[in-house]
């Protein structure tokens, strides 16, 4: 069982670890019901099925039932994210058709694991108004996004091009691990298409002022490029 009790030790958050070992260790009752009852006092809504398992499968070991338990929640914890701020350029205001732009979003991993290598931001469903003329698939629509540990934030954008005809334009969009499961909130965009709109024009003047001010060097605007899924400005204007 020391290989169990070890990894009990490891899995257990710091703040309730040494209480938790502490109080099971100086245990010694063989009574199950009693047994079971301390193994429900760890929390999170442990049944009495679910304690009865773990405890039965080390032969009724509490510390060992413990880290078992905790073992088995680590390996089934799924990533989180949480949308905090919309940054796009030009927020609010409308978008002429058939127009490149470039959505940005600030995101938190919310959750208690690293996002994996390899997640990325796509289409969670195809925009109705989408379905001609555009000028890619959606599969082409992902974005790789890094691997960041629970807490931290990132900028991530995404470019795509309005539809040829006026109207509201609405996007959702979520981020994926590698295998293509979905975590995390939904990213809604819903901008209006019309004729007069400035909103492209406000992205391209924004990006040539921050080329002209100088206030990313060459190093700087290389990593900036790489939280933002080294998206190229070149080939969003053409």
């Amino acid at each position: 069982m020391e290989h169990s009790d070890e990894n009990a030790s490891n899995s257990l958050p710091d703040d309730i670890e040494q209480n938790f070992l502490t109080q099971f260790s100086s245990m010694v009752t063989t009574d199950k019901e009693e047994l079971i009852l301390q193994f429900q006092s760890i929390g999170g809504n442990v049944n009495y099925s679910t304690a009865t398992f773990f405890l039965d499968m080390t032969n009724w070991n509490l510390q060992a039932a413990v880290g078992c338990y905790f073992d088995y929640m680590a390996q089934n914890r799924q990533p989180s994210m949480k949308l905090l701020n919309d940054i796009t350029v030009g927020k609010g205001e409308k978008l002429t058709p058939s127009t490149a732009i470039k959505l940005t979003w600030l995101l938190q991993n919310n959750g208690d694991i690293a996002w994996p290598c390899g997640s990325y931001i796509g289409l969670r469903r195809n925009p109705s108004m989408m379905e001609e003329n555009f000028p890619v698939s959606y599969e082409d629509l992902k974005y790789v996004v890094p691997s960041i540990v629970p807490n931290d934030t990132v900028t991530v954008s995404v470019q795509l091009v309005s539809p040829p005809t006026e109207g509201f334009f609405e996007t959702v969009w979520s981020i994926y691990t590698p295998n293509g499961t979905s975590f995390g909130e939904n990213i809604t965009s819903r901008i209006e298409v019309s004729p007069d709109g400035t909103m492209a024009v406000t992205q391209q003047f924004s990006s040539l002022q921050t080329n002209s001010t100088g206030e990313l060097n060459p190093q700087q605007n290389t990593t900036a490029q790489s939280q933002s899924n080294e998206l190229d400005d070149n080939e969003m204007w053409g």
